[in-house]
């Protein structure tokens, strides 16, 4: 038993120093991938105090956003970051390397070593879809209510969330892409982050299902 949870306590220990060193910054709580891990935290902690193999369309659907915070941060945000990717990680007394890198790889692992079998029905596909749902509706809210991010000058936590850019919602204008937009209208960035949500839960399912169907056979 232990040795089938200890991914799930790792994952807990890299998540709890990495939320504990950023409780100077509580608008970092508005992030996707705070979030993330903190909803991994949590599906993980229901799963230990169960005692068992529950909640795993909870850990599906987890691992797949944790898996996007991993790699929109690797390929879009990092490289944008001053010092580059290498200092992006080092933020915040490596909390930054735990929430974007230590976590997913704990909680890909644990997923799929442990929690993958029976989330094998395209229904569950939805379920990954439901916390990006949730997490937009979520900022939408908070931009109206005036909350603003990046120095005052965003109205989304992230650049392609910034929706009161030159590009707005519907609009194509590269030539303004710097750090508050990609110069992509909001609503096509959306449209890219559902297809690629999409992509990944099915990509994860598949490996599930053909691992499932591995482990019977042998």
């Amino acid at each position: 038993m232990f040795r089938r949870n200890i991914l799930k306590i790792l994952i807990l220990l890299s998540t709890g120093y990495a939320i504990i060193r950023m409780l100077h910054w509580p608008i970092g709580f508005t992030f996707f991938t705070q979030l993330s891990n903190l909803y991994v935290a949590a599906v993980v902690l229901l799963q230990l105090l169960s005692g068992g193999r529950k909640y795993r369309v909870l850990k599906y659907s987890a691992a797949v956003s944790i898996f996007i915070t991993f790699l929109v941060y690797l390929f879009v945000l990092a490289p944008m970051m001053p010092g580059g990717i290498l200092a992006a990680y080092r933020q915040d007394h490596y909390s930054s390397l735990c929430l974007h890198l230590i976590t997913p790889a704990l909680t890909i692992a644990d997923f799929f070593l442990n929690d993958a079998d029976g989330v094998w029905e395209k229904k569950h596909v939805f379920a990954a879809l439901i916390p990006p749902a949730l997490y937009l509706v979520f900022i939408l809210v908070l931009g109206k209510l005036g909350v603003r991010w990046g120095a005052g000058k965003m109205v989304g936590p992230y650049l392609f969330l910034n929706y009161e850019a030159p590009a707005g919602w519907f609009g194509f204008m590269p030539q303004t892409a710097n750090y508050t937009t990609l110069g992509i209208g909001v609503f096509y960035c959306i449209i890219a982050f559902l297809l690629l949500f999409t992509l990944i839960a099915r990509l994860f399912l598949s490996i599930a299902r053909a691992a499932g169907k591995t482990s019977k056979t042998e």
